[in-house]
């Protein structure tokens, strides 16, 4: 017997999960003190710095994370590509903002003559593991319906037209008959919010009833002829349920 799917979390439990780990790794930094900062004089300022440059860190690089899997699907070639590339942009601030609160907190530093550049180098190997596994843990469970999908404005609602959807990865694509795009978003989730009648016929599609023109081949190899010139493959254990539905005669 399959395990029951988990519930979708909502935006607020997510973010206050991320806020309780981000704290303890700001707390677990503050006392390794990393890049020397264990020399800086008083745990508790230390572990307060640390704590704030962890929450700064997921202010600035959680909606990185979203941004880049909205545009960029994660099977995509310019993903992890463009990931980076954002990651190092979003560090400047990053490592300007706390390179200044540091210097507030501990006057001495200046003598040490920590440029900009080298400070920014330090933020960049501690960003872009965090980075990584963020966006990791997001598709994961993007992915498995643990969490709601992450755009949330009409232009996500799936359209009235919809003919097939098509699972890639962690987002779905939807095809009507004028094109397709992408939504991030577990395919359960997006037939759920579908208006016409239709069935999944395979683990990754799902079929609008009156889009299917033709069925060609037989119960072992099947597949749909679709209104905008689609074919869309129907899986064996789902030959049963089109019959039964009588989208098909006995084969």
């Amino acid at each position: 017997m399959s395990a029951a799917p988990r519930p979708a979390r909502s935006p607020q439990t997510i973010a206050l999960r991320w806020i309780a780990v981000t704290l303890a790794a700001g707390v677990a930094m503050g006392l390794l003190g990393p890049f020397g900062s264990y020399s800086n004089p008083g745990l508790l300022p230390r572990i307060g710095y640390w704590v704030g440059a962890m929450l700064l860190g997921l202010l600035l690089f959680a909606p990185t994370c979203l941004w880049v899997m909205r545009i960029t699907p994660p099977g995509s070639r310019w993903h992890w590509p463009l990931l980076l590339a954002a990651t190092l942009i979003v560090t400047i601030p990053e490592a300007a903002a706390t390179r200044f609160i540091a210097f507030g907190l501990w006057p001495e530093l200046a003598e040490l003559k920590l440029g900009l550049l080298l400070w920014y180098g330090q933020a960049v190997v501690i960003a872009v593991p965090i980075v990584a596994l963020m966006a990791w843990r997001l598709r994961e469970m993007i992915g498995d319906g643990r969490v709601a999908p992450v755009a949330e404005t009409a232009s996500q609602a799936i359209p009235a037209d919809v003919i097939a959807l098509q699972m890639e990865d962690h987002y779905v694509r939807v095809h009507t008959l004028h094109g397709s795009s992408l939504l991030l978003m577990p395919l359960g989730q997006a037939i759920a919010g579908t208006r016409r009648e239709g069935l999944r016929t395979h683990r990754s599609w799902w079929v609008a009833r009156d889009a299917v023109e033709r069925v060609e081949g037989n119960a072992r190899s099947m597949r749909l002829h679709l209104s905008n010139g689609l074919i869309a493959p129907v899986a064996r254990s789902a030959v049963t349920r089109l019959r039964e539905a009588r989208w098909i005669a006995d084969v």
